[in-house]
């Protein structure tokens, strides 16, 4: 299978579609059931809304803060700043149909490996740690190519939006973080749809690193989802927002996606 004659519609993967109406369902229930409360004691509903909107206020400004931040001391990707990036961000999106294209900003990140989207009063961004940024510089541009796609892939899907709407399914235990999931095996294949010659590379560059990801065999790691699955390994991936990666591994190997291994030479202890 070439994931890149997929359609778009292909490229979601199934439990995302059942998980997201089982988080609209119970924001449904627990927002009617609020409803009823406020109708039967007024007052005590009341109280409780004010609490709920001071929190949801106090949300807002934390995140609103954080992203100022990264906006005041980040680097504004454009045609003249990281030019490269900027082309991956345009490409990707014309590819998925996106006539506006996030912001993307490039921040440091003290050798984390991860970027990830956000969204404030309707502007979209993408926030791309440096260190992921320097290893395409040195090598790997297909694989941080996939990790722009599949940012790019957290809005195509519209996983930021109306967030206040399935607020309460998604923090509601198990649920919330296996829809959280699907959407993350969702934008694996987005990701792939836009750079699948950078799929695998980009998943193992997050699993070992820029220095020694290209060390790591994916078969063999797949293979580790199914070896290395014991109670505890199981029960912390339960409550995470993200599936394990040798199972993101093993999801786009079962695709068709493969990974064109380029091994660096290396000179002392540094890959050139």
């Amino acid at each position: 299978m070439d994931i890149r004659r997929l359609s778009t519609n292909d490229l979601v993967y199934p439990r995302e579609r059942v998980l997201y109406s089982l988080v609209l369902l119970v924001s449904m229930l627990v927002y009617g059931a609020l409803i009823i409360s406020i109708m039967a004691n007024p007052q005590t509903a009341a109280g409780i809304l004010v609490y709920v909107a001071l929190f949801a206020v106090m949300g807002f400004f934390v995140h609103a803060l954080a992203l100022g931040r990264i906006r005041g001391n980040g680097v504004l990707v454009s045609e003249r700043q990281f030019p490269m990036v900027h082309q991956m961000v345009v490409r990707h999106a014309q590819r998925l149909g996106m006539s506006d294209p996030p912001t993307v900003y490039v921040v440091e990140s003290g050798g984390i490996l991860n970027a990830f989207a956000t969204k404030l009063l309707g502007r979209r961004f993408v926030i791309l740690n440096s260190d992921v940024l320097a290893l395409a510089v040195r090598q790997g541009e297909a694989a941080v190519s996939f990790v722009v796609g599949h940012e790019l892939g957290h809005h195509w899907r519209g996983h930021l939006k109306y967030r206040w709407l399935t607020a309460p399914g998604r923090i509601f235990p198990y649920l919330g973080p296996a829809y959280s999931r699907a959407c993350e095996f969702t934008c694996d294949r987005i990701g792939a749809f836009c750079e699948p010659d950078g799929a695998i590379d980009g998943l193992l560059l997050l699993a070992a690193g820029s220095w020694l990801y290209s060390q790591v065999d994916a078969k063999e790691f797949a293979a580790q989802a199914e070896r290395d699955s014991g109670y505890w390994v199981r029960r912390a991936e339960r409550v995470s927002t993200h599936p394990r990666l040798p199972k993101r591994v093993a999801a786009l190997l079962a695709l068709g996606v493969s990974s064109p291994k380029t091994q660096p030479q290396v000179v002392g202890n540094k890959a050139a």
